[in-house]
């Protein structure tokens, strides 16, 4: 007898006397580590999720990932073992990219037709016969599968555990409608009902961005999405309604069974088939005041939620803002880190980022600074310079167009990124931007550049260059002598309009750079 042979028949008889399929999957798992040496996971599925049946705890292991997981999804979906060799671990966590030297998947089935879960080992090298090694672990699946059936099926991960996930999940969101998202993904998984809104009311968006009451996000678990696009239909005065109804009987849900309990408040839901409805707000102590939400949990049927279920979606949701405010505190500490707080415009930093990431053929970069800064701020004091500054910072957003942005990169210098055709758009816009500020009673210099397959300081420095040739054109046509604080400088601002003087040619020759200056 082989040692494979005594493996499926050792693990034959581990799971047929397992009292639970929490002890069968380790069974499996010790048995197969011991003779691999190798690690070893059950996964088993619930829902749209793997979870964790058993691991012989060698390496990280996911507690719950997507049905479509890596290997693991491929033999789900396809019912047949799979292998790979010499390949990264799919998952993502602490050993992401590490590389598996053999990775051998197998089905873990319930009956013949039915997929429940599946065996993953993983060996550090390639086994010398590994078409063995998948024709074992495909009989040991077969032994498991049938265990688990005898035992009932799969048992649920417990309402703690999925929380924990989504607590994760809703910890590692982006921004607030993600956030939002994976708030309305979790509360049906929690709940049991058949889907989720997350409806969002920004006070101060009223008079500017359009109605205050919107739906954000929302989730079905199956089945048709009649509800949540119903809801979605409902105009700004109904969803406040609703907002106001969730939060009105306590400071973190209220709860209605349709024709149960009282409704009031929630008749646009009932109009639309709603039978039961949980309804999670923001707690009071946790209100933002830049926002209030509510998640509304609903279904068609007349179900009554486990009692359990609505304190659970309140530390869902106390969860969710805790998840907010960090994410609004690192965005503003980004925002502070990458802006100038004069001018609110972002600085060199943000600019290189862009320009990595930019198409060359299609870029142009705009070098500007201020004719004669230096004698506003000796003649009129820094007060004035900095006025100078923010006139001539807001002037040039106006004049760029949608897509196009510009960046304070020194003390009076300015970097504009624009989306161009070629150089002679680059020019026009340039010019735009010249007269713009020139209307405003201050007069600026501009180099042009086109963005090449380079390393972004050279493409800076080209810019700096063509912004250096327009100031000595300017220095020329003033006869070579600078402006000092001995000059007469009229106070910024005060001055009539001056109209640009701009001398732009075409490209300087090898360089495909122009400079212009607005005497």
């Amino acid at each position: 007898m082989t040692a494979r042979t005594e493996l499926v028949n050792e693990v034959a008889q581990s799971v047929e006397v397992s009292e639970s399929v929490y002890r069968a999957c380790n069974a499996v798992v010790d048995a197969v580590s011991t003779c691999t040496n190798a690690s070893v996971n059950v996964l088993l599925t619930n829902a749209n999720y793997l979870y964790l049946g058993a691991s012989s705890g060698v390496w990280y292991a996911p507690r719950a990932v997507s049905i479509d997981y890596g290997l693991a999804g491929r033999v789900l979906t396809t019912g047949h073992t799979a292998m790979q060799h010499n390949t990264p671990v799919d998952h993502n966590g602490p050993l992401a990219g590490r590389q598996a030297g053999s990775m051998i998947c197998a089905p873990v089935r319930s009956t013949h037709e039915t997929v429940i879960g599946v065996i993953l080992v993983e060996f550090d090298v390639v086994p010398a016969d590994p078409r063995d090694w998948e024709s074992v672990l495909t009989k040991i699946g077969a032994l498991l599968g049938t265990r688990i059936h005898q035992l009932g099926g799969p048992a649920e991960p417990s309402p703690p555990q999925w929380l924990l996930s989504h607590a994760l999940s809703i910890a590692t969101a982006k921004d607030l409608t993600e956030l939002a998202a994976r708030v309305c993904r979790a509360a049906v998984d929690l709940s049991g009902l058949r889907c989720a809104v997350t409806v969002v009311r920004r006070p101060n968006d009223a008079a500017e961005n359009g109605p205050p009451c919107t739906v954000m996000a929302d989730h079905c678990g199956s089945g048709s999405r009649r509800l949540v696009d119903a809801v979605g239909a409902m105009p700004p005065e109904s969803l406040s309604q609703l907002m106001h109804s969730a939060a009105r009987h306590q400071s973190a849900y209220s709860r209605g069974e349709v024709g149960v309990a009282d409704v009031d408040g929630f008749e646009p839901l009932v109009d639309a088939g709603v039978r039961t409805v949980v309804a999670a707000a923001l707690p009071v102590d946790t209100r933002n005041p830049e926002f209030d939400a509510a998640t509304l949990i609903m279904d068609e049927l007349a179900v009554q939620p486990l009692p359990d279920t609505t304190v659970i979606l309140e530390l869902l949701m106390i969860n969710a803002v805790a998840s907010y405010e960090r994410m609004s505190t690192q965005h503003k500490l980004q925002t502070l880190a990458d802006s100038d707080p004069l001018t609110g415009l972002r600085h060199r930093r943000p600019l290189a980022r862009q320009l990595a990431s930019v198409a060359p053929s299609s870029t142009a970069v705009l070098a500007m600074d201020i004719d004669n800064f230096k004698a506003i701020n000796d003649r009129w004091g820094h007060d004035a310079g900095d006025r100078a500054l923010t006139e001539v910072a807001r002037t040039i957003c106006q004049a760029l167009r949608e897509g196009d942005e510009v960046f304070r990169v020194g003390g009076d210098e300015f970097v504009a990124v624009l989306n161009v055709a070629g150089h002679d758009e680059a020019v026009q816009v340039a010019e735009r931007i010249a007269a713009a500020v020139a209307d405003g009673g201050h007069t600026i210099s501009i180099g042009v550049t086109l963005r090449r397959a380079e390393d972004v300081e050279t493409t800076l420095r080209r810019a700096d260059e063509a912004l250096y040739a327009a100031k000595r054109d300017k220095r020329q046509a003033d006869g070579g002598r600078p402006t000092s604080a001995r000059d007469e400088v009229k106070r910024p601002g005060s001055c009539e309009p001056a109209r640009p003087h701009i001398r732009a040619g075409g490209p300087l020759p090898g360089s495909g750079d122009s400079r212009m200056n607005d005497d």
